[in-house]
């Protein structure tokens, strides 16, 4: 009987360890289980954050184009300058807008709904995506570049709540303007002349007193950079001032005549020509009547960095 007792309670403790190493191994595997699903749901979660990343860039690039492009098709249709270029083209590049009016080109290309297309989408993969926009700030970066800068915060999270991330994010898109309209030709010629903006690919304008290459310059309009002339910019504003990124180009007043347009007897450099500056206009030889840069005498003269000097004009003037 004894021996009995013993062989029954050895059997009961070795079952006992049985069914504790079985649930020990089932309680292991299922935490195994859970630990890769959690780890596969982070991974998403990565994979999704850089996604996003790479999609905000192309939506903020694609959205800015289009409100520039919006901005000389509204200057065209109204025959005004934008009053506030920093306001307008936030309220343009979010909602599509200016002065509440909507804009044909921004139509499902706004930042907002680029944004929202990407929230739209993690949905799908059972990730929340929430967006606040801080800010939206427009800058000239050089002559020939627009930089459009974006504070946003993402708050990006696994609708299982396994992992969520959170973070304030500053993105920054250089737009070049070549290319783009010129606001100041659609203004003052009240959309009759339009001016892209092109880089003049000539530095010497005139060589051993043959002024062909001035005259290719002008005839097209090309643009140089300068820092005595507005920027891309302010030309949107009709704001002739100065900038350490200014362009100008000079204005071939015979499209403007072949365009019933009065000429005017100024200085043919743009941001003068359509200005009201005073200043002492010199005509130029071996170039139309009409064909007239500033400057100060004496000319010919020393070089004073004026424009007779920056068209290599200053010793060939009339």
């Amino acid at each position: 009987m004894h021996k009995k007792a013993i062989f029954y309670t050895t059997a009961a403790i070795a079952l006992t360890i049985v069914i504790i190493a079985t649930y020990s191994a089932y309680s292991s595997y299922r935490l195994n289980d859970k630990m890769e699903a959690v780890q596969t749901r982070i991974e998403t979660v990565n994979f999704f954050i850089k996604d996003v990343e790479k999609d905000i860039n192309n939506g903020a690039s694609i959205a800015s184009s289009r409100t520039l492009l919006s901005f000389n098709q509204f200057i065209t249709t109204n025959g005004t300058f934008i009053d506030n270029m920093d306001e307008r083209f936030k309220e343009s590049f979010l909602n599509g807008t200016i002065k509440q009016q909507p804009l044909g080109l921004m139509k499902d290309a706004t930042f907002t709904e680029w944004v929202n297309r990407i929230s739209a989408e993690a949905d799908k993969i059972d990730i929340k995506f929430n967006f606040t926009i801080n800010e939206v700030k427009l800058n000239q970066s050089d002559p020939w570049s627009i930089d459009v800068g974006i504070n946003i915060t993402f708050d990006i999270r696994d609708k299982r709540n396994t992992s969520y991330w959170l973070r304030e994010k500053y993105l920054k898109n250089t737009i070049s303007i070549i290319g783009f309209e010129d606001p100041l030709y659609v203004v003052n010629s009240k959309g009759r002349v339009t001016n892209p903006v092109i880089i003049s690919n000539i530095t010497q304008f005139v060589v051993g007193g043959n002024v062909q290459n001035l005259i290719i310059h002008a005839n097209n309009s090309w643009y140089i950079a300068h820092n005595d002339s507005p920027n891309f910019l302010m030309r949107f504003e009709g704001n002739l001032g100065n900038s350490t990124f200014g362009i100008e180009s000079l204005v071939n007043l015979e499209e403007f005549q072949q365009q019933g347009l009065a000429l005017k007897d100024r200085s043919i450099v743009d941001y003068i020509y359509f200005g009201t500056k005073s200043t002492t206009n010199f005509r130029v030889n071996n170039t139309p009547e009409w064909f007239k840069i500033d400057g100060s005498l004496p000319a010919p003269g020393q070089s004073k960095g004026e424009h007779l000097d920056v068209y290599n004009v200053r010793n060939i003037t009339i």
